[in-house]
C-alpha cells in the first residue's frame, strides 16, 4: 500500500506500542493507491458521464441518510447512466494490466430488469461504447438475473456465472485483480475468489467505468458508495 509504519520491523524483532500507534508516513516504493468517496468530491471533478444516454447523469445525493453517488436510467428501454473515470481532466485511460490494478468498489443496486446486460462495472476502456461485445476489459456484468465475471480483448470474452447462493447482492463489495496471466474476481469475501479467468485478457489501456442500462421500459438505478484502484510503482 502507499502508506505504511514509520518503523519496519523483521520477524521476531521486538516492538513497542510506539511502533503500532505512531503515525504512518507515505511510501511509494511498491504500490500507488487511490480511491474516492462521494462525500468529499463531486463526481464532475474527476469522472466523465459524457456516455450517459437518456438516463440521468450520476450525482451524488443523500439516500437513506448516506452519501453516495446516484446513477438512474429513467424507465424508458436502452437509457443510460454511466461514469468514467478521466486523467486530470483529459479523456484518457489510467491503467493497464502491466500495472498489477487491483480494483475495489462497493455498488448497491437498486433496482433492475431482469433482461440481458443491464449493469457492467469494472476496468473498460475509456471510449469503448457501452455494453460492447467482446470489448476490452475486466468487470462484472449484471445479465438475465445473474452476476458474471468478463475478461474480452475485443474479439473474444470469457463471461463466467458468479451469482452468489441467494442471488445478486442488493449491496455488494466487489474486487478485481488484474495481471498479464489472469484476472480474480471477488465479490464481498474479499480473501476467496468466486473465479479466477486466465484467458481473453485485455489488451488495451483500461479506466474505471461503472455503467447502467433500462430494459423493458423498466427503470434501473445504483448508489456507488466508494471506490479504490491500487496499482503497481512504474519500475
Amino acid at each position: 500500500m502507499s502508506s505504511r509504519h514509520k518503523r519496519i520491523v523483521d520477524t521476531l524483532d521486538v516492538g513497542s506500542h510506539n511502533d503500532w500507534n505512531d503515525d504512518h508516513i507515505a511510501d511509494f516504493s511498491d504500490e500507488i493507491d487511490w480511491e474516492y468517496s462521494p462525500i468529499s468530491i463531486p463526481v464532475a471533478n474527476i469522472w466523465d458521464t459524457a456516455q450517459t444516454a437518456g438516463g440521468s447523469a450520476p450525482v451524488v445525493a443523500l439516500q437513506d441518510s448516506h452519501v453516495f453517488v446516484y446513477l438512474n436510467t429513467g424507465a424508458t428501454t436502452d437509457q443510460t447512466s454511466s461514469m468514467r473515470l478521466e486523467m486530470a481532466t483529459t479523456a484518457s485511460d489510467i491503467t493497464a494490466k502491466e500495472d498489477a490494478p487491483v480494483l475495489t468498489m462497493a455498488l448497491w443496486m437498486e433496482s433492475y430488469h431482469t433482461d440481458l446486460n443491464v449493469a457492467e462495472f469494472g476496468l473498460i476502456p475509456y471510449g469503448t461504447a457501452l455494453f460492447t461485445a467482446n470489448q476490452d476489459g475486466a468487470y462484472f456484468r449484471i445479465s438475465a438475473n445473474k452476476l458474471y465475471a468478463v475478461t474480452g480483448n475485443g474479439a473474444a470474452e470469457t463471461a463466467t456465472d458468479i451469482t452468489p447462493g441467494t442471488g445478486i447482492p442488493e449491496y455488494g463489495n466487489y474486487k478485481i485483480e488484474l495481471t498479464d496471466s489472469n484476472a480474480k474476481f471477488y465479490v464481498d469475501n474479499m480473501e476467496t475468489a468466486k473465479t479466477t479467468i486466465t484467458t481473453t485478457l485485455p489488451d488495451n489501456d483500461l479506466t474505471i467505468k461503472i455503467s447502467i442500462r433500462s430494459k423493458n421500459n423498466v427503470d434501473t438505478s445504483a448508489y456507488l458508495d466508494g471506490v479504490a484502484l491500487k496499482r503497481n510503482r512504474y519500475q
